[in-house]
């Protein structure tokens, strides 16, 4: 069905179309009613059902990307008032499916946040600027029915300008929701300059307005001096006399020490693996331990989102372990909950990483299992500690990607 050419600003009824977007309308603010956006941890649990509805927010969210992205195409054809006369019957009945989507999506994800272990900045804005976006577009949708009720060539093209910033809007929610999903460098970490410097900058003075300060760590207070090493006793180093017969102001000449006058040089310690000398100054939690929990474990334990109520983006935290129990417990790897996942069948349902994430390697396994072993610590240097052979090169390639 399309207008033509004489009847287009003529007034049209579209009842039918009125009732459904009354329905969707109401059905948006029931579902919001019943479960009103949280950006706390909940305070209780979920029920089984809405546990249910909510895990299918991942698959309902591409429905109104995909048919509102066809439809910005759409509203750029319809621009002139022969494309609108062609096509703008279709556009209607796309973005009426897009609103849709959008509201079953945004309800099913509030549901999802009740499972917990969302919170943080990035999820605040996904959350926010999709209520937002799909307030914005059921707004549109009811001014084009009054515009092609009307008639009003005009109108539609208000409706241009709040359908267009709607979309905007949920696709800068989209962004903050893959910051969750994948990790906030997901998207820029091979972003070309500069760019990637704009985005960033961008997330950081969005994120500002939503995330709490966070408490400034105290600066580690300095090494003590040494102490002053006390004197040698005689016969320990170079003793230099003047010469016999020398007179004042002339040049002493130094004795040639004997062996017995010298104190034993110590060889220089091995350097591990080849790395610089400094690097055996950096902490094996910080430096070695951490790089590969963010690297496999933090998508899903981090500011964001703590699954589980765990997180593993620092060491306290880490060692405090979530609700299933104690994540690591120091010199006991098999009371470990962590290592316990990690040893799991890769199709366990239990395993972690989850199936189809990027596992850890054996020489990863074993970091982490030796850390625990001898004592999960957080001040252990490189330079005190004996990692087991196989590691050496994992060990090697984590320092020198450590500044």
């Amino acid at each position: 069905m399309s207008y033509s050419s004489n009847d287009f600003g003529t007034p049209r009824s579209f009842t039918g179309t009125w009732v459904a977007t009354l329905l969707l309308i109401a059905g948006f603010i029931a579902g919001l009613v019943a479960f009103p956006p949280m950006y706390e941890k909940p305070a209780a649990e979920a029920e089984t059902m809405v546990l249910f509805v909510g895990r299918f927010h991942p698959i309902l969210l591409h429905l109104p990307v995909g048919a509102l992205l066809v439809l910005c195409l759409m509203e750029l054809m319809c621009l002139t008032r022969k494309g609108e006369e062609s096509m703008g019957l279709s556009a209607l009945f796309i973005l009426w499916i897009g609103a849709a989507g959008s509201v079953l999506a945004v309800l099913a994800g509030i549901m999802l946040s009740r499972e917990g272990g969302y919170e943080g900045g990035n999820f605040t804005l996904h959350q926010t600027l999709a209520l937002v976006g799909t307030t914005g577009v059921l707004v549109a949708l009811v001014i084009r029915l009054l515009a092609m009720g009307k008639g009003s060539f005009d109108m539609l093209h208000g409706y241009r300008a709040v359908f267009f910033l709607s979309f905007g809007v949920m696709g800068l929610g989209a962004h903050f929701g893959g910051n969750m999903s994948h990790g906030s460098k997901f998207l820029t970490e091979h972003m070309p300059e500069p760019m990637k410097s704009q985005t960033v900058a961008m997330e950081k003075w969005m994120l500002g307005f939503v995330e709490k300060p966070k408490p400034v760590k105290p600066a580690p207070l300095p090494d003590p001096a040494p102490a002053p090493l006390p004197n040698p006793p005689p016969g320990q180093v170079p003793v230099v006399t003047p010469a016999a017969g020398e007179t004042a102001g002339k040049p002493v000449e130094p004795m040639t020490p004997t062996t017995s006058d010298t104190v034993p040089v110590q060889p220089p310690a091995p350097v591990l693996g080849g790395i610089a000398e400094a690097a055996k100054e950096k902490l094996v939690f910080q430096h070695v331990i951490l790089p590969i929990l963010e690297a496999k474990c933090n998508q899903c334990h981090n500011e964001d989102k703590s699954k589980g109520d765990l997180r593993m983006d620092t060491y306290e935290l880490a060692m405090q372990g979530g609700e299933n129990g104690a994540n690591f417990v120091a010199g006991k790897p098999a009371e470990s909950l962590s290592i316990q996942r990690i040893d799991l069948p890769e199709d366990d349902d239990e395993h972690m990483p989850p199936e189809g994430k990027e596992q850890l390697t054996p020489e990863e396994m074993m970091l982490i299992r030796w850390w625990v072993q001898q004592g999960a610590s957080n001040t252990l240097k490189v330079a005190e500690a004996e990692f087991p052979a196989e590691t050496k090169t994992a060990v090697d390639a984590l320092l020198k990607g450590q500044p």
